[in-house]
């Protein structure tokens, strides 16, 4: 008898409410002498949202591959609708109905929405592209599935969350039985959110597997009926979500207790380090802000309301238009970003992979890159600094790697963010700038980077942190700046009134209602 008629989940034992669409027997991925995934033992339902929980590298970005069939399994047996299958490779899997929508967005920036809504599959008459029928019928499923976007636009105009819906509204339109999603609300404002909770609704009641990989536990237990948790590349558990809880889940993420991911110390204030007055620039308008040694300063707001774009002025990436910006309690212009990297300047932007890293080049490199002046006599690098220099980041900041040789590209999303983290550590900066640091990164690598924050507090840094997340911001600032439309419209001190009337207050001045 195949697993798929035994009518049990071969992960736990426990008999199932529905016919498995998907089954896993003893799958198992090796790469070299790294074992990323071993024997796992899985079913899915059909019709059922199941979450995937764990820590950067247990595995996740792993088994996405092999059911996707970007990479061949090691050994091990897949069963679709009880017949065995290959998945050998991303078209047999697209012909099943199995589809995902990753973490990092897969589109075509240059190209309208509609064309990326139909890429592969265009419109054609007479061997010429029929681009205002993709747009009227790209238009009428974004209309359809609730997604308020335009389908004529070029997709570069739109946020980056507005191109993970765009991807999203592909796969789900294309014969979609099977839908993973890779952290799907990274990059999403609240109310792009509720859509994509809602589409998720809509096909869970059609009858579409949904896999929701995700670190935000609340949205775990907001959408899913069984949750599985992965770590070191093994299956530890699978629970239904009404028998569990948060805690219970963390700890069998991390294998062991954690009883506050928001870490923070009480750290007195030193001398100012930066104030900004009246800044203005693109995007943002008469913003007056200051940072002390041992202080973290916190930016919320929604996506696209000027956070980002001012501390990218102040790292030198846009010039400003207004204001004054001083250092030390002096004026000082920063026209590039050599200029604010000289000053003791950090900036860790909102996108690793497009602007932390060197994607196609090792672990090593990419942390010594700020300081290859110092390892470098006349114009020959010292081999021997070099490897100390990159062996000690790795060892700090705990970066999973099999070398400093390994190009960064093949690392989880959370190692990505430690070597982002790592490079500027390397440097010794006096001004941290994080913009969505903990975007991706599971809540082991969470509690890992706030105390990394306490350490550079301690020896007398500030920090400037941008988090789309309320908890998180509201939990870790020493002061608060709530940014709308380009300007700041309120701000909070460390002297908090009750936290939830603190977060509804905030959301209310971000939103503007």
């Amino acid at each position: 008898m195949n697993p798929a008629e035994n009518g049990t989940d071969d992960a736990t034992g426990a008999v199932t409410t529905a016919a498995p669409v998907l089954v896993l027997k003893k799958l198992d991925k090796r790469f070299g002498g790294t074992h990323a995934l071993k024997a796992v033992d899985l079913a899915f339902e059909a019709g059922e949202v199941h979450a995937i929980v764990g820590e950067n590298g247990a595995g996740k970005s792993t088994l996405i591959k092999l059911l996707t069939g970007v990479y061949p399994r090691t050994s091990g047996e897949v069963f679709w609708e009880g017949k065995p299958v290959s998945l050998a490779t991303p078209h047999e899997a697209i012909e099943l109905g199995i589809n995902a929508v990753h973490q990092e967005v897969v589109v075509c920036r240059h190209l309208s929405v509609a064309a990326n809504l139909f890429l592969g599959d265009e419109k054609v008459r007479f061997g010429l592209l029929q681009h205002g029928d993709m747009v009227r019928a790209g238009q009428k499923i974004l209309d359809d599935i609730g997604f308020h976007l335009p389908a004529a636009a070029l997709l570069s105009t739109l946020t980056i969350g507005q191109q993970q819906l765009v991807a999203t509204a592909r796969a789900a339109t294309r014969g979609t039985r099977f839908l993973i999603f890779d952290e799907p609300t990274a990059y999403l404002t609240r109310s792009e959110a509720a859509q994509l909770f809602a589409l998720i609704q809509r096909l869970k009641a059609k009858g579409v597997t949904i896999v929701y990989i995700s670190h935000r536990m609340e949205e775990v237990f907001q959408l899913a009926d069984r949750v599985s948790v992965l770590r070191d590349g093994q299956l530890v558990g699978t629970q239904k979500v009404s028998e569990t809880n948060e805690k219970a889940l963390i700890t069998l993420m991390i294998n062991r207790a954690i009883e506050q991911v928001h870490y923070k110390e009480s750290i007195p204030f030193g001398s100012e380090i930066l104030r900004t007055e009246k800044l203005s620039g693109k995007g943002f308008q008469d913003i007056s802000i200051r940072v002390r040694e041992g202080e973290v300063v916190g930016l919320y707001g929604l996506i696209g309301a000027g956070r980002s774009e001012f501390v990218q002025s102040l790292f030198g990436r846009f010039p400003k238009t207004g204001g004054q910006i001083f250092w030390n309690g002096k004026p000082i212009e920063i026209r590039k970003e050599k200029d604010a990297i000289s000053l003791g300047v950090a900036l860790v932007p909102e996108s690793r992979r497009d602007q932390g890293l060197c994607l196609n080049l090792g672990v090593g490199l990419n942390l010594n890159l700020p300081i290859y002046h110092r390892l470098t006599k006349a114009t020959v690098i010292n081999p021997f600094a070099e490897t100390a220099a990159a062996d000690r980041q790795i060892r700090e900041v705990q970066i999973k790697t099999a070398s400093r040789e390994t190009l960064a590209s093949s690392l989880s999303g959370g190692n990505q963010q430690k070597i982002v983290l790592g490079k500027w550590l390397n440097h010794g900066a006096k001004l941290f700038i994080f913009d969505e640091p903990t975007t991706g990164v599971d809540v082991g690598t969470k509690a890992e980077i706030y105390k990394l924050l306490a350490r550079l507090l301690k020896a007398g840094a500030g920090v400037i942190l941008i988090s789309s997340y309320l908890p998180e911001v509201y939990d870790l600032s020493d002061s608060l700046h709530v940014f709308r439309r380009g300007r700041l419209v309120a701000t909070h001190d460390s002297a908090h009134q009750s936290e939830e009337a603190l977060h509804e207050t905030i959301l209310t001045q971000a939103l503007g209602v």
